[in-house]
């Protein structure tokens, strides 16, 4: 006996066939990554070869065998735009990188150099990262009416603690604390041990990554405190996983009434007594004998700022009560703060 047929729809038959190549609009394969991402990133050499180019974009960005390859540390910062209004001129002025960002290349374009600062290291090793400086000046003396050669002493700033006294050195401005204004440029001429076998000077384009690095922490802790205000228990957790406690530098609230003046001398207030004066004295226009007012017509910015202020009470009465429940279920997640001020 023969078995029974199976019959397979028409759309199963056409399946098993290889389709064609489809047609993908522009957008999606804006949308799509391309295959070469997958691939994981080589780490450049040192010293850097000459097919290392920090302005090509990520997919442009492949070494001679067609790997793709990363930024240095120092390049990415420079990249990445700072969120803030502007940089410090200072560290602008002498930065020479051409793949810092469109804002950040407009900033430097305004910067002026200022000009060519050389002196001798005059004392060293006393201070942590920074020596003392002479540099050569010109100073007017009023009575013989001339200008004599003379010096004066300048705390540098030594980021890698590489000069030694006798050193010739290049100086850049820079205010790195209240006493120190300058920074060391570079050795012009070194004094015993060789520049070689020193710890190397950080270049401008150096100094002005690290900035950019710490500002980067910075901006990150701000934002995480600001979501954490608001109760983001991610937030919070990320900031304690930092070491940090999202309640820290808060301060106790001041109430509606913490910085009115207080009332010195006697009340204004006619129901005290205060106007209604003694005998023979007129009352003011609108009080009736015994202190009580007319009804006279209502004060229209009188009842404004009356409405106002009965709204920003409800609200602040609403925010207190949000605020209330948002601690008590952070409690229970574990995830209260450790600041005596909560």
């Amino acid at each position: 006996m023969s078995g029974r047929a199976v019959t397979l729809p028409v759309r199963t038959l056409v399946s098993g066939r290889q389709l064609g190549s489809q047609w993908i609009c522009r957008r999606c394969l804006a949308t799509q990554t391309e295959s070469s991402d997958s691939r994981p990133l080589v780490t450049p050499p040192t010293p850097l070869p000459e097919w290392y180019d920090p302005s090509l974009p990520a997919s442009k960005r492949v070494d001679p065998e067609g790997n793709p390859y990363r930024l240095t540390k120092t390049d990415f910062l420079l990249k990445k735009p700072l969120n803030q209004p502007r940089i410090p001129q200072q560290y602008l002025t002498h930065s020479t990188a051409e793949h810092l960002h469109q804002e950040e290349k407009r900033q430097r374009d305004n910067t002026k150099a200022h000009k060519r600062i050389v002196g001798v290291v005059v004392r060293s090793e006393r201070m942590d990262k920074t020596v003392t400086v002479r540099i050569a000046v010109q100073q007017w003396n009023k009575r013989i009416k001339k200008y004599f050669q003379t010096y004066k002493n300048h705390l540098v700033h030594d980021p890698n603690s590489s000069l030694v006294t006798g050193d010739v050195v290049e100086l850049h401005r820079l205010h790195v604390s209240k006493q120190v204004d300058h920074v060391v440029a570079r050795i012009v001429s070194p004094f015993g041990t060789p520049v070689e076998q020193r710890p190397p000077i950080p270049s401008p384009d150096e100094r002005l990554a690290s900035y950019k690095e710490k500002r980067f922490a910075k901006l990150k802790r701000r934002e995480l405190r600001v979501k954490a205000a608001e109760g983001d228990a991610e937030a919070i957790q990320e900031l304690k996983n930092m070491g940090l406690d999202p309640g820290d530098g808060t301060q106790a609230g001041v109430g509606k009434s913490g910085n009115v003046q207080k009332q010195v001398g006697k009340s204004r207030n006619p129901g005290k007594g205060a106007i209604l004066g003694e005998k023979g004295q007129k009352l003011p226009e609108g009080v009736l004998p015994g202190g009580k007012h007319e009804v006279g017509k209502i004060d229209e910015r009188a009842k404004h700022n009356k409405g106002k202020a009965m709204k920003f009470d409800t609200q602040a009465e609403d925010r207190l009560l949000e605020a209330k429940e948002k601690g008590e279920e952070l409690e229970r997640q574990n995830l209260g703060s450790d600041s005596a001020l909560r």
